[in-house]
């Protein structure tokens, strides 16, 4: 099982792929249900299912690059904050860690322990 390490701003989170997987799932779901998404957010789906559909070991969500505005960047954290209501288990712990990163109160990196899961 492997894991990936989950980035924006120079801080981010390590989390299970399989975790990962069906948190952007969930995410995903509560995106499209939300409204018609804009060109930005078809962008972002299209590059997170292809990360889940790839079994490489390695998910990148490039926040970096899909959240370049902090518009897309609340945007994206607010449907998050709704999709973590119905996130189960481990998903469930991803997505909080993927809302606080995104509202900027999480404060680890790549090496900082790993006692949030």
């Amino acid at each position: 099982m492997g894991t990936s390490y989950i980035e924006y701003k120079g801080f981010g989170f390590w989390s299970r792929d399989n975790f990962i997987e069906s948190w952007i799932a969930t995410l995903i779901d509560e995106i499209r249900m939300s409204t018609a998404p804009e060109l930005w957010q078809d962008v972002l789906i299209q590059n997170w299912e292809a990360q889940v559909q790839i079994d490489g070991g390695s998910i990148s969500l490039d926040l970096d690059e899909l959240l370049s505005d902090e518009m897309r960047r609340d945007r994206v954290r607010h449907l998050a904050e709704q999709a973590v209501n119905r996130a189960t288990g481990s998903a469930r712990r991803t997505g909080e860690l993927f809302v606080a990163l995104l509202a900027g109160n999480l404060r680890t990196d790549a090496s900082s322990p790993i006692n949030y899961l």
